[in-house]
């Protein structure tokens, strides 16, 4: 490659690498995560707790609990800002499918269904 400025080319493109290195810092840091639940923590002592561990831009959480014995009704939350949920419910098997999405958009979201034995620990016991 006869007639090829080498330092001018090198020079043009350490002022290039510059900008390419802020436009694409900018890119990473301000985009949104994506829409992922990461886990469902259940506690059981005297109530069953649930927090849903979700990655996303300003998420809501929902928790339908659905006795498997059908002795109550099912419960249905509705969404939230608060990912922990806790219900006062009797011992007995439950199915709780929790939900996660974000706020701005209605048509994403992301579930987990889990089975549970719940039995309240008492603190004698």
């Amino acid at each position: 490659m006869a007639g090829v400025n080498w330092e001018k080319a090198y020079h043009d493109l350490e002022d290039h690498i510059e900008a390419i290195m802020r436009e694409t810092s900018d890119l990473v840091n301000n985009a949104a995560p994506k829409l992922k639940l990461n886990e469902v923590y259940i506690t059981k002592t005297n109530t069953l707790d649930v927090i849903i561990d979700a990655t996303g831009d300003k998420m809501e959480y929902a928790i339908d609990l659905i006795d498997r014995k059908g002795k109550m009704e099912t419960i249905k939350t509705g969404y939230q800002k608060s990912n922990t949920f806790s219900f006062e419910i009797p011992d007995g098997r439950y199915s709780v499918t929790a939900y996660a999405k974000e706020s701005a958009k209605d048509n994403s979201r992301v579930f987990e269904k889990i089975s549970v034995n719940f039995k309240r620990v008492l603190n004698d016991e």
